[in-house]
């Protein structure tokens, strides 16, 4: 039972950042929809992958990319 409480509180971060992500406009990307397209891919694998913490630096990499460029809106 612990194993999955921990594997949930692990996939949270990159499930929220992937619902973030598809909740941005692609004015909030770079470059535009292209960018956007690219990260929507990119944090689908840090969903697959943040049980084994590969993906918690997916979202590490959109947070500062993305988040932090935009303003946090």
């Amino acid at each position: 039972m612990e194993l999955l409480l921990l594997i949930f509180a692990l996939e949270v971060p990159a499930v929220l950042a992937l619902l973030d992500c598809t909740n941005r406009s692609p004015g909030d990307f770079a470059g535009g929809a292209d960018d956007r397209r690219s990260w929507l891919a990119w944090l689908a694998v840090a969903v697959a992958t943040a049980w084994l913490l590969v993906g918690n630096g997916i979202v590490l990499g959109y947070y500062h990319t993305v988040v932090r460029r935009s303003g946090g809106s």
